[in-house]
């Protein structure tokens, strides 16, 4: 977006202009504006101070900020959960204890070695 010529200072003080009684085609020949981009300085700004305008700016550049950081964070999260689909993670004595306890659910619980399920008749 292009910037402007104007600060937003002396913005306000166009605006505050019209306040005191002169007239907005005046105000914008004398500034070399047109009627158009007066108007939409007076949406923007109407009603602020420059504290107000200044702490705007500062609000603005504070949530580019935490926008930045959000998005890291989940491009971050996103690269960890690629990282844990892509490489998986085998747990030998895991599997085992899973395998007993399912043979043990088909035993009834009498699991008296590594093959009971297989000596198991249904």
């Amino acid at each position: 977006m292009r910037r402007s010529r104007f600060t937003e200072s002396e913005i306000l003080h166009l605006l505050d202009e019209v306040g005191a009684g002169v007239p907005v085609a005046e105000i914008c020949d004398t500034a070399g504006v047109s009627l158009r981009t007066f108007y939409r300085w007076r949406r923007s700004f109407g009603g602020l101070s420059t504290a107000n305008v200044a702490k705007i700016k500062e609000l603005e550049f504070e949530n580019a900020r935490l926008r930045g950081l959000v998005r890291n964070l989940s491009e971050r999260l996103r690269e960890e959960q690629e990282a844990r689909k892509a490489a998986p993670v085998h747990d030998k004595e895991r599997e085992r204890r899973r395998a007993v306890g399912i043979a043990a659910e088909k035993c009834g619980g009498a699991v008296t070695g590594r093959f009971a399920s297989v000596r198991v008749n249904p």
